[in-house]
């Protein structure tokens, strides 16, 4: 069972406030013993990984102008959220990579441009086994 603060989920979910802020997300997230992550969408989402042009503050909430690339690892009925959602809401945050690594034998990456008219473009898919043997600056340039 998942507690919260003390509380279960089914305790937390029948005290939810029917608007959820960034201060409750982040009091949820610092709460949560178990390390799990929670997000609000359609705005909001956060990355699974992440990487920046510079040191971070230690912080939850960071501003993205820093944010190099998101990366989303795909998990079983999140496809269509990673696929449209997620790419549409870091295209206008101004993200300049999108990575999305699905779960399939391969475990194929595909990488995603940002183009000037605020949509991402593919510009390749490849193997993950393939992309952790080169370096990453051959890939955001």
């Amino acid at each position: 069972m998942l507690r919260i603060g003390g509380m279960s989920a089914e305790t937390v979910g029948r005290h939810m406030p029917s608007v959820v802020t960034l201060d409750d997300l982040a009091a949820m997230i610092a709460a949560d013993e178990h390390g799990h992550r929670y997000e609000v969408s359609p705005e909001g989402a956060i990355p699974d990984l992440t990487l920046w042009s510079k040191p971070q503050p230690r912080s939850v909430w960071l501003p993205i102008g820093d944010l190099v690339l998101g990366i989303e690892i795909v998990s079983p009925g999140s496809e269509a959220m990673d696929e449209m959602i997620k790419r549409q809401e870091y295209a206008t945050a101004g993200i300049p990579r999108y990575w999305m690594v699905d779960r399939d034998v391969a475990q194929t990456v595909t990488l995603h441009r940002l183009e000037r008219s605020s949509e991402y473009t593919v510009t390749t898919k490849v193997p993950l086994s393939w992309l952790l043997n080169t370096s990453p600056a051959e890939h955001l340039g």
